[in-house]
């Protein structure tokens, strides 16, 4: 049996991880050469339907598409990995969030997004943005940990159909684009 403080040094170090995860985002988009806010010299809370500031501002469409995914990783680490606890999975959820931001932000992905058919133009996120998206991935999980599974599933289908309805763009969609640019 563990003992409380086994369990605070554990939430502690799964914290700390996250931590480094995030500054490693922050790095790694800065030597990609991103900049920290919209170049359009405003800082919005919320972004709308608005092509030249799509993933510049703090918040934006895509950011209801990043709650679901958080949401959905906290099914699915769950599901896989019960016995983790719930600071290991989310720790788990900020490296999976890291990773596609780090990925997202490539060059060539940048091409596979911002060209194909969406109603909001793509040049890749601005760092306060991808920090944002990381920051709905975590709200999205930390919402899931705490409503039922069929709420959950059902919040993560409304918001794929909400976007694509919206933007033309969803989770489902965007991974189709990725799969047919490596088909290509």
């Amino acid at each position: 049996m563990h003992s409380s403080n086994d369990f605070v040094s554990r939430s502690r170090r799964h914290l700390t991880i996250s931590f480094l995860l995030v500054c490693s985002q922050i790095i790694w988009l800065l030597s990609l050469g991103r900049n920290w806010f919209c170049t359009c010299g405003t800082i919005r809370l919320w972004a709308g339907i608005d092509p030249g500031q799509n993933s510049q501002q703090l918040f934006d469409p895509y950011s209801l598409l990043h709650f679901a995914f958080g949401c959905g990783l906290y099914l699915w680490l769950t599901s896989v990995r019960p016995q983790f606890t719930l600071a290991r999975r989310a720790a788990y959820a900020v490296m999976s969030s890291v990773l596609w931001e780090m990925c997202e932000n490539l060059p060539f992905v940048i091409g596979i997004f911002g060209t194909g058919g969406t109603q909001l133009a793509y040049s890749g996120d601005s760092i306060v943005n991808s920090l944002s998206d990381t920051f709905s991935v975590i709200i999205g999980f930390t919402v899931a940990s705490r409503i039922s599974t069929p709420i959950t599933v059902s919040a993560i289908l409304a918001l794929e159909v909400l976007t694509f309805t919206w933007i033309g763009d969803s989770v489902l969609a965007g991974a189709l684009r990725i799969v047919s640019a490596s088909i290509a």
